[in-house]
């Protein structure tokens, strides 16, 4: 009953439980007293905290040796455990505070997941390689929901008629352009406005998605209303192979052509006048509490992603096709 009334009336704290374990390692108060750099009596008083708290000795002196009692050894064995774990706890704790290690969870549209996030992800995991990425590419109404219910930290899109209650920080500017295959009769020619379009098959976003709506607006906006769409396809790889056969006109941002028209596999049509832009933004919620790793992360994509939205474009060559090369050798082999 005695040791019963006892349990509890002390509370141990990690300094008690460091103290505890160094004499038992030790095998001595004194031992313990030089290694912590503390006085004998201190250390006996940090043991006998412990043995009050859990109401029972858990040391007993055996030839000049201090060693466990059957209860020590239980407590040793938690003891150990939760040093142990407070130990990886702060290191954990230290790495996040330097944005060493934590979760990422970004998401982007598929052209811009396709061709301008992914070089930025990989460089940014080689500065940081405890970033653990959560990464979604969606369409544009259902990244602003996620970002909304706090399911993705941020996302790249098309900053444009985006709901209250968002940050939006624009990055820069893309430009939309006309691509059609090298085959395509409007390929070489030198000028085309855009009523030379209104009669050609359209390959475009599904109806009723975001990008189409987007889509919508710059075809208007060059008096292209009512254009005819022969294929209703995502803005990724299956819409430019469609184009790239032949099949119809395509829209795209320019970042997800760049290779193809460099290798000659799709030609932008240059309308006159100034190219149609849309501002590309990173969205986020207002006043949310963030790890450092995000904020260094949100930085980095701010950085990374103005830089390739500013950089100066030229437009390639024609790639010279393997018939015309021909031609111009045998007409230089008859001179």
């Amino acid at each position: 009953m005695a040791q019963a009334s006892c349990w509890g009336e002390q509370n141990v704290n990690l300094r008690h439980l460091e103290v505890f374990l160094a004499v038992v390692e030790c095998e001595s108060f004194s031992g313990a007293a030089e290694h912590l750099i503390m006085t004998q009596p201190a250390v006996s008083m940090q043991v006998q905290a412990v043995e009050r708290h859990y109401g029972a000795p858990l040391l007993q002196r055996r030839n000049r040796r201090v060693v466990l009692t059957e209860a020590g050894q239980a407590v040793y064995k938690w003891a150990s455990q939760v040093l142990r774990t407070e130990i990886d706890t702060r290191r954990i704790v230290d790495e996040l505070k330097h944005a060493e290690t934590g979760r990422v969870a970004v998401g982007s549209t598929v052209t811009i997941g396709s061709y301008i996030l992914p070089p930025i992800l990989t460089r940014f995991k080689q500065l940081h390689p405890g970033v653990d990425y959560g990464y979604k590419q969606a369409d544009r109404d259902e990244l602003v929901s996620d970002v909304m219910a706090g399911v993705l930290d941020c996302a790249v899109l098309i900053a444009r008629q985006l709901p209250t209650g968002l940050a939006v920080e624009v990055l820069g500017s893309e430009e939309m352009i006309f691509i059609c295959a090298p085959t395509h009769p409007l390929a070489n020619r030198k000028r085309v406005c855009a009523q030379d379009l209104a009669n050609e098959p359209f390959i475009i976003a599904p109806r009723n998605s975001s990008y189409r709506r987007i889509v919508d607006d710059v075809l208007a906006s060059l008096g292209l209303k009512d254009v005819s769409v022969f294929m209703e396809l995502d803005a990724g790889e299956g819409a430019k192979r469609s184009v790239q056969q032949g099949l119809g006109i395509g829209v795209a941002l320019r970042s997800g052509v760049d290779w193809e028209i460099a290798h000659g596999l799709l030609r932008e049509i240059k309308l006159p006048g100034p190219t149609p832009c849309v501002e590309i933004g990173m969205i986020y919620r207002p006043r949310q509490n963030v790890s450092p790793m995000v904020l260094a992360f949100m930085d980095y994509l701010r950085e990374q992603v103005g830089a390739h939205l500013n950089r100066p474009f030229e437009i390639a060559p024609p790639v010279e096709r393997p018939r015309a090369r021909r031609a111009a050798a045998a007409a230089g082999s008859s001179h």
